[in-house]
């Protein structure tokens, strides 16, 4: 028998993230056929919510996908270009190189645009591969590196890709809800219900720019499920396509509605104490920054580990505490770790995780 989890933890990975009540009591909401005008009602409501909470329902239109964020991205990335055009991807990271290898696998043409891991986009650069390649059709690039914590240019890449007539897709499947989004500038805009917005794991979206719709038109449907414009055109209709994650709407529906009572900007600013808070108390504990402070988003920290403490054995001293922290990526795997401050977290639980901290460090060298 599989051990269960008896006690409430505080999860500090980059989704899924700590729920309020409200957004758990909803995922346990009244069971609904996906094809009856009450859920119809409701996925057009979530719909709306969404588009409202980011100040584009004039300007864009949304596909919500039962999936993960990759699912979601997966849907942008086929989309994104026509036969026999191009994306530049920005790849500065593990997201990055996951866009690439997207496209690899429906072989769609890429053009990698590398950027150092830990270094700013050097933008002058970037305008030089945009302008070589006149194939190049769209440019992505991830907002926010969740590997890293830097955080990318977004509004300066997006106006640079759309003075040279490109079309921009971003990846802010960790930085939406909690980072400004240039969303007036990007066309197609990835985002996660369960990180920065607080809902549950397993849903994601698609915003894209009604500009779009007749690039979106000629294009090829590369996949059968995460096709965009069949799930745009199903949910516009108020119908999806396939059986949806049901109870996943529901809990972002509710999430959704806490965002629209706090509002956006303090959503963000809540983000930025939360950041400010904890990385006073990682100095205080001699815990270095992976990233220089001025290149890092506010929803996650990478740490390097102090010489002689292993990861594991910080880990399960933190998550014995009642603390769940997350391991380093690629490259990074083993020398560093991370505390993502995502999800509804009190000032408690981010106070919490600092004295659990200095307990487990030494706990770590053992």
């Amino acid at each position: 028998m599989s051990k269960r989890i008896s006690r409430h933890q505080i999860l500090l990975c980059p989704g899924p993230v700590n729920v309020t009540p409200a957004v758990r009591r909803a995922v346990a909401g009244p069971d609904l056929c996906h094809r009856e005008p009450e859920f119809s009602a409701l996925l057009t409501g979530t719909r709306r919510k969404l588009l409202a909470a980011f100040g584009v329902a004039k300007t864009h239109t949304v596909a919500i996908v039962s999936g993960s964020g990759t699912a979601a991205l997966e849907t942008a990335v086929l989309a994104s270009v026509g036969p026999g055009r191009t994306l530049l991807v920005v790849d500065n990271g593990v997201y990055g190189d996951r866009m690439i290898r997207i496209a690899a696998i429906a072989k769609i043409p890429v053009a990698r645009f590398a950027s150092p891991l830990l270094a700013p986009v050097a933008l002058d650069r970037l305008e030089r591969a945009i302008r070589r390649d006149a194939r190049i059709e769209t440019v992505a690039v991830v907002h926010h590196e969740t590997s890293t914590g830097i955080l990318n240019p977004v509004a300066a890449i997006a106006r640079m890709a759309r003075r040279h007539g490109k079309q921009v897709l971003v990846d802010a499947i960790s930085s939406i809800g909690a980072e400004p989004v240039p969303l007036a500038a990007i066309d197609l805009c990835v985002g996660s219900a369960g990180k920065c917005l607080h809902g549950y794991p397993g849903l994601s979206f698609v915003l894209v720019a009604k500009r779009c719709a007749p690039r979106l038109a000629g294009r090829p449907a590369r996949s059968f499920y995460l096709d965009l414009r069949t799930l745009l055109d199903s949910q516009e209709g108020g119908a999806p396509p396939f059986t949806p994650a049901v109870p996943l709407i529901q809990a972002f529906d509710a999430a959704l509605d806490e965002l629209r009572r706090e509002g956006l900007p303090t959503r963000i600013r809540r983000y930025r104490a939360r950041a400010a808070l904890l990385r006073r108390g990682f100095d205080r504990l001699g815990l270095e920054p992976l990233a220089p402070r001025a290149l890092q988003g506010h929803t996650l920290t990478a740490l390097m580990l102090p010489p002689g403490v292993r990861y594991e054995a910080l880990h399960d001293a933190m998550k014995r505490a009642g603390y769940v922290i997350y391991a380093g990526q690629s490259r990074f795997h083993g020398t560093m770790f991370r505390i993502a401050h995502l999800g509804a977290l009190t000032t408690s639980d981010l106070t919490g995780v600092l004295r659990a901290l200095a307990r487990s460090l030494p706990r770590g060298r053992r």
